[in-house]
């Protein structure tokens, strides 16, 4: 992982300084269990404690959904912090002091642009929320809890607001408090004149929604017309606050729901987030007016593990869907749909059919994929041949951004079926691989696997295991080459991790070995060795590693002298003795080596 400007030095303190089960403690309820603690997982729909913190190690990992790590990722998968702020957070709350890095003149001046855009933003927010609660607001407040049903408390949460249908009421507010009218037109809460001097409101006669970042500091606002006038909606435009393709409407309160259910739920208006929010369903947000980003499908994914849209069912709200199937699948997420039905939105079906009636749909929404798929096999032509195919052409584009290969040819196949085709044709016509068809060759079997039939990646584990162990053991398979000599890509990701940390003269502990990957697949996998490898004292890992790079030194012999007596037949049979000698010499001084090799480790 990256911590941006931060030393690997003082990650490592601040590692080594965070009690990794005070920490989880605070989220979960452990008990010893032996050498370890156990609770049950905050990542899952957890019953039978399968949530294990090893504090020695400093890694926890959970046996239900394979979820694992140290204390950094704990923290980043549960507050959905990027690296840096969890380093930062934890240095804060354990008295590590962290070096400032240097900020240029420049750098400072943009930090205090910023701040004074922000100030522009949180004093129009006050005075929206100053206009609701007016005499002339009243119209709005009744809009708001007799026609959209909302609680008062529901409006002062969402910090909701009011601007009267004025052109100058804002302008003479921020004026007031000594806000530049060149700042606030940036600001975007102002518009400056096509002819003459000055400047009027953006937003006139409009209820208003702030839009926070993801730290909860408002960058923005979108505003509803009241009465007619168009556009209904109105945001504000693109600054240096506020990215519309990287915001999502309510996410800073929706985290932590989305972690607690591990799900998020994606909707199309201010109202609907509002309305669902307030019945329960607090995992809400809705992008800007427009399809789903992948800066904001990115921001959902690192959040939870299932993505719901609740989108109208009317022919605007199924485009809004495919076009998000996509971005969706290029993050690799499989997103879930629930299409309301017609003259429906989530915020009037929410209000009709209740908390229950709602959750309800949302556990039988169906696969955006096969949705998607179903509308092109009905919008095709399937009475032809030339029809058939341009189906496949066309829903093929959706089975090759499927990023699993079991699901897309499970997809695959039901669209063939569909189509009264055989799936092998189907893929034929896609250029995709056929299932059952020729394999690439096995790799050569390794040491553990000849000595006991388990498969070759049980002796690349058991390698990692014991460096994860005990440092001594990890400096011995470093030198002697057993963790160069892993073959899977994932163990040797974690094998060079391990090699970096031992060549810097740290110990290459699980937890420090984690901080030293991106992937959180390769930390789960850390995670999981490091809670069944073995416990031994330096002495007792030191006489396993070095038998087991005598292993491994053997297995690489035979693998060698199988190629070399292949190769000293095929020499044969040209007649060329020479190559002959040279081969069976080559081979002798290397079973020497092999000898000499252990004979110098039998001490």
């Amino acid at each position: 992982m990256s911590g941006g400007r931060i030393p690997e030095h003082k990650i490592d303190e601040v590692r080594n300084a965070a009690n990794i089960a005070e920490v989880i403690g605070r989220r979960v309820k452990l008990t010893a269990a032996g050498r370890t603690l156990k609770g049950l997982c905050p990542f899952h729909g957890d019953t039978d404690p399968s949530f294990i913190v090893n504090r020695e190690r400093g890694t926890w990992h959970c046996f239900g959904c394979g979820e694992g790590g140290n204390v950094f990722t704990f923290l980043m998968k549960d507050e959905g912090l990027s690296f840096p702020e969890a380093v930062k957070q934890l240095a804060a709350q354990y008295g590590v002091s962290l070096p400032t890095p240097e900020r240029t003149p420049e750098q400072k001046r943009r930090d205090q642009h910023r701040q004074r855009l922000l100030r522009v933003m949180e004093l129009a927010g006050n005075f929206f929320i100053q206009q609701l609660a007016a005499p002339g607001g009243a119209a709005a407040r009744r809009y708001l809890t007799e026609q959209r049903g909302l609680r008062p408390q529901v409006v002062k949460d969402f910090g909701l607001g009011w601007t009267p249908d004025a052109w100058e009421g804002l302008r003479r507010f921020l004026g007031s408090q000594g806000v530049p009218e060149a700042l606030a037109i940036e600001a975007g809460m102002l518009v400056a004149r096509d002819k003459g001097d000055g400047c009027y409101d953006r937003f006139r006669g409009r209820v208003m929604f702030p839009i926070a970042d993801i730290s909860g500091r408002v960058v923005s606002f979108g505003g509803r017309v009241l009465g007619g006038g168009e556009p209904k909606y109105l945001n504000g435009p693109e600054t240096l606050l506020f990215k519309k393709s990287a915001t999502l409407y309510n996410l800073e309160r929706a985290r932590p729901f989305m972690r607690k259910k591990d799900r998020a739920l994606v909707v199309e208006g201010y109202f609907d987030v509002i309305t669902l929010a307030a019945m329960g369903f607090g995992e809400t947000v809705a992008p800007m007016g427009t399809a789903l980003t992948p800066q904001q499908v990115r921001r959902l994914k690192g959040q939870a593990s299932r993505l719901v849209l609740v989108f109208d069912g009317d022919q605007a709200g199924v485009r809004a869907a495919r076009r998000s199937l996509p971005l969706c699948l290029a993050e690799g997420v499989q997103p879930q749909v629930l299409l309301l039905p017609t003259g429906e939105d989530p915020d009037s079906f929410a209000r009709a059919q209740g908390a229950e009636g709602l959750e309800e749909a949302i556990a039988g929404a169906g696969s955006l994929i096969e949705a998607v798929l179903d509308q092109i096999i009905a919008e095709g032509e399937q009475s032809t041949p030339e029809g058939k195919s341009k189906i496949v052409a066309e829903a093929g584009s959706v089975i090759k951004a499927i990023g699993d290969p079991v699901s897309s040819w499970g997809y695959l196949g039901r669209l063939a079926a569909r189509l009264g085709l055989p799936a092998e044709v189907a893929a034929a016509r896609l250029g995709l691989p056929v299932p059952g068809g020729r394999r690439p060759s096995a790799p050569a079997p390794a040491p553990a696997a000849r000595q006991n039939g388990a498969s070759g990646r049980q002796w690349q584990e058991a390698v990692l295991q014991l460096a994860l162990a005990e440092p001594r053991a990890a400096q011995v398979l470093a030198a002697e080459g057993a963790l160069a000599a892993l073959v899977d890509e994932d163990l040797m990701a974690v094998a060079q991790a391990i090699e970096h940390i031992v060549g810097q003269g740290a110990d290459p502990g699980a937890s420090a070995v984690i901080s030293r990957l991106d992937d959180p697949d390769l930390h789960r996998l850390v995670s999981l060795l490091a809670q069944d490898g073995p416990s031994l004292t330096p002495e007792q890992a030191e006489g396993q590693a070095k038998a087991l790079c005598i292993k491994i030194r053997r297995w690489q012999m035979r693998q060698r002298n199988r190629e070399l007596t292949s190769q000293i037949a095929e020499a044969q049979s040209r007649g060329d003795m020479d190559m002959v000698a040279k081969l069976q010499d080559q081979r002798r001084r290397e079973i020497e080596s092999v000898s000499s090799f252990e004979s110098s480790r039998k001490d």
